[in-house]
């Protein structure tokens, strides 16, 4: 007997101490859950900006509605060819993007008239500001505030990024909450936070499939779930949410808990994006404010709750669609909406904002800002802190030329696809990708970088995280290195006019152990050519020859001055391309190339400033003239042939038809394509490709010798000139479509000379006409003496180093 009342007095001990466990367990649980949920939304995200957008004439007129489009202005016509607007107040950091006395910044508020001309493609012919209650004057150009492209979230313990706004419960439409409760918890309104009839089928659910299946959550026991960061199920937690969603129905008005979850409520994935809230669901999904969404969106948007991955509209739309007619009759069976209403909701048009949109509008530029907000920034904050640090990024994107970017890369790539006959859908490792780096080279802006065709396909961004061997792109940092020498062993200077021989040539060195031949793309020889000639047609036995002539040490010199970090071998192939750089590294040298020497830091960020608007970064340039300007403009000269009579004559007809200077890049395996070239105002980098490392050709023959049956496909093969050069004319067509062609300057450090073919040195007056060529040469390196020969220097065939 004594026995028994010990046990029983033991167990009520220990359901003793149990109970009191479990209360303090509940009541710290429920103070973390008070705090979670009395907790105002602080967190102010990361913002980028693209620059300040200066309009002036001639710009088009399309092209001016689109930018009042995106900025949101509304605008007034008072007649056929003027348009008007009330410029829009903005926060401009002190010097940063516009001059403390910029007129700009004294005319937020006032009226501002945009005059076009009466063409059939009206441009802007003159800009007049409000300088009195309807009085206006013209003033020269107007700037339209940064656009906001991009928000940075903090990241959670699975690396994924979060996006959310909070609304009040009165700014939600009841329609909102009326879907919600009707297919999350009908009787949410009457329940006192778990309903006994929920967990009871839910408990039939479990038994029935003998496991965890269905939980019978109310929304309180879902909201506890998330403010205490619950996403794993099992029974204990499950068991502590009931009582923890309990005590806060005893706490909080039924109002207060379902604001708190419709700001809450995950609804999916969009990309890299987690989507939290109904304010972010509609505008990610719809692109709309909550108010402008009908009866059927929001049905389908309160569906997606269960299972948003399972009722993803962009994965699943048939089951997305049949989830929203449930929840249509589901809020017929709760009183909300009539059966009619229902009917009509189900008809009415679903359209989905595309997902390549959704996250921000330059997904590839964004990823590089970050990067580059990381290195720059390491020492006084961490990378974890940058998203959640309340900072505006005003950044150097130009959104038109981002766009345009963006659509040709992703129209160029298709289109090769069609050309060779790939199907990427069936054969996605024949898949062609492409990337594209802009800069303005005056001021080292970079105004757009595309790092593959489509950003909701794969987020792997080549601008970031590509390094490709750029063929004969590097050409003309050989060049450029015999032009900064002046002259050659012999003493006799470098030109565009210089003789240099296309034959067969064969290269021995390492002490005998290596030989090299280099052959030409075409496959057949030229002789005797002048150096501009070999630079436009891309000779690679010329340049080859010209890479051992000057030193491939000195051409690792120049490539450095230029801006390239990456390893540059130090092998007699370095001359053809064999290096392996970015297209930012590729786009740096162009760009100092295009800006005559003087190499401006290539920047994506002008600024970076507090919430408050304090400078917390600011760019601050750093221009220096790495080479004199004679050298470079003797290249550029060169290089401007290359449209005219090269590899990119092709580009008048694809309807660029304007002043540049560029040069196209094929791999020897014809896996990488690229062109970089310039117009003096823009520089622009371009690489199509695959992105597996072995060549196309080589791993389509090697899938052959698979199986004898299958038939041997045709090579793949890419070159620079239809490859990448299609792409770069397409976007430079429109992108300088409002700009009247430029000319390159005249160089006050050349002039033109008449040389001897057979020589490169001044035609001597006698010299037959069809043997002098007119060329440039530097002024302070200009050939000495004069000749008039009768042949070409002797072929060397062979040369050992």
């Amino acid at each position: 007997m004594k026995a028994h009342r010990a046990l029983v007095i033991a167990f009520g001990v220990l359901v003793a101490l149990f109970a009191v466990a479990f209360a303090f367990t509940l009541r710290a649980g429920f103070r973390q859950l008070e705090a979670a949920f009395n907790h105002e939304n602080e967190f102010i995200p990361t913002r980028l900006y693209s620059d300040v957008e200066r309009i002036r004439p001639p710009m088009g007129k399309s092209k001016l509605l689109k930018r009042l489009k995106a900025l949101g202005y509304a605008s007034t016509s008072p007649d056929a060819d003027t348009l008007q607007i009330t410029l829009h107040p903005f926060d401009y950091p002190v010097d940063a993007l516009l001059s403390a006395d910029d007129p700009t910044r004294g005319l937020a508020g006032k009226g501002i008239r945009f005059r076009f001309d009466g063409g059939k493609n009206p441009a802007l012919a003159k800009i007049e500001a409000e300088t009195a209650p309807g009085a206006f004057g013209e003033i020269p150009a107007v700037s339209l505030e940064p656009e906001s492209i991009a928000t940075l979230s903090r990241a959670d313990t699975e690396g994924k990024r979060e996006i959310r706004r909070v609304l009040k419960f009165e700014d939600i439409p009841a329609p909102i909450w009326q879907a919600i409760i009707s297919i999350e918890d009908p009787r949410f309104l009457e329940h006192p936070g778990l309903d006994p009839r929920g967990i009871a089928r839910a408990i039939w659910v479990n038994v029935k499939n003998a496991r965890l299946q269905q939980g019978g959550s109310t929304i309180t026991a879902q909201l506890v779930k998330n403010l205490m960061a619950r996403r794993t199920r099992n029974l204990a937690l499950k068991f502590n949410e009931l009582f923890l969603s309990l005590l806060l129905e005893m706490k909080t008005s039924k109002e207060q808990i379902l604001e708190r979850y419709l700001n809450e409520v995950y609804l999916g994935q969009v990309g890299s994006y987690e989507v939290h809230g109904v304010a972010e669901g509609a505008r990610l999904f719809y692109g709309k404010d909550l108010n402008e969404l009908h009866l059927g969106e929001i049905a389908l948007m309160a569906g997606l709750i269960r299972g948003p991955g399972f009722y993803s509209p962009y994965r699943y739309r048939e089951r997305a669609i049949e989830r929203q007619k449930l929840v249509l009759k589901k809020m017929v069976e709760a009183g909300f909406i009539a059966e009619d209403e229902a009917k009509e909701a189900e008809k009415l048009p679903l359209r989905f904002r595309p997902p390549s949109s959704v996250a921000n509008k330059a997904p590839y530029f964004t990823d590089f800002v970050k990067a580059e907000m990381i290195r720059q920034l390491k020492d006084r904050i961490s990378e974890a802190d940058i998203a959640a640090a309340g900072f505006r990024v005003y950044t150097t994107l130009d959104p038109d030329l981002a766009e345009l970017a963006q659509e040709s890369v992703a129209k160029g790539v298709a289109s090769l696809e069609k050309k060779l006959n790939i199907d990427s859908a069936a054969n996605p490792e024949d898949r062609i990708e492409g990337a594209m780096a802009v800069v303005e080279h005056s001021t080292g802006f970079m105004r757009a970088l595309v790092g593959g065709r489509n950003y909701a396909e794969t987020t792997f961004n080549r601008i970031l995280n590509m390094k490709r061997q750029v063929g004969s792109t590097f050409k003309p940092l050989v060049y450029l290195t015999a032009f900064l020498q002046g002259t050659d062993p012999s003493g006799l200077a470098y030109s565009t006019g210089y003789p240099v021989e296309d034959a067969p040539w064969t290269l021995t060195y390492d002490n005998g152990r290596q030989k090299w031949s280099p052959r030409n793309y075409e496959k057949e020889y030229l002789g005797w050519i002048p150096m501009r000639l070999a630079l436009v047609k891309s000779i690679n036995t010329v340049a080859a020859k010209l890479g051992v002539q000057v030193g491939i040490p000195a051409v690792i010199e120049t490539a450095r001055a230029l801006g390239i970090q990456s390893d540059l071998p130090e092998v007699p192939s370095l001359a053809l391309g064999v290096a392996e750089l970015s297209p930012v590294e590729l786009v740096t040298a162009y760009s100092t190339i295009a800006n005559h020497g003087v190499q401006d830091e290539l920047t994506a960020i002008r600024a970076i400033t507090q919430d408050d608007g304090t400078v917390f970064a600011k760019f601050v340039f750093n221009a220096k003239q790495v080479f004199p300007p004679a050298p470079i403009d003797l290249l550029i000269e060169a290089m401007k042939g290359v449209f005219t009579e090269g590899t990119a004559i092709a580009a008048s007809a694809y309807g660029f038809d304007r002043p540049a200077a560029g040069k196209t890049g094929t791999t020897s395996s014809y896996r990488d394509a690229w062109f970089a070239g310039f117009t003096p105002d823009l520089t622009t980098v371009v690489w199509v490709g695959a992105d597996q490392n072995q060549s196309l050709t080589e791993k389509q023959i090697e899938e052959v010798g698979k199986s004898k049956k299958r038939k041997k496909k045709r090579p793949i093969q890419l070159t620079g000139a239809s490859g990448a050069l299609p792409i770069w004319a397409d976007f430079m067509k429109h992108a300088l479509e409002d700009e009247a062609p430029t000319p390159f300057p005249v160089s006050d450090h050349l002039k033109r000379m008449k040389l001897d073919r057979y020589t490169g040195r001044e035609a001597q007056l006698f010299c037959p006409s069809d043997q002098q060529i007119e060329e440039w040469v530097q002024k302070d390196a200009e050939p000495k003496g004069t000749s008039c020969e009768s042949k070409y220097p002797d072929t060397i065939s062979e040369t050992t180093l």
